[in-house]
């Protein structure tokens, strides 16, 4: 802000660096998701490994709480004094 940028920018900044890491994440976790079903196949009661329902809400979850989780910083620092974030540096 300090350079000219403006409250909403500073908010996409901070929700784009937020949603790039949960897209990493999901691709990461989705794999070893994958890796690891046949090990825990026998642990869980009436699921198949790799079930697209399970994998799909678990990852609508995680977006939302990522993203609501980000959503408070991203505003505090949208609603910062420039001029207070430079001396605090």
């Amino acid at each position: 802000m300090a350079v000219g940028a403006q409250k909403g920018d500073v908010v996409g900044l901070v929700m784009r660096e937020v949603a790039l890491v949960c897209v990493v994440g999901l691709a990461v976790g989705s794999a070893a998701a994958l890796a690891v079903a046949k090990l825990v196949e026998g642990l869980v009661f009436q699921m198949k490994p790799g079930d697209p329902l399970i994998e799909g809400a678990a990852a609508v979850v995680l977006v939302v709480v990522a993203l609501g989780a980000a959503w408070i910083p991203a505003r505090r620092a949208a609603r910062m004094d420039p001029m207070a974030a430079l001396r605090n540096e």
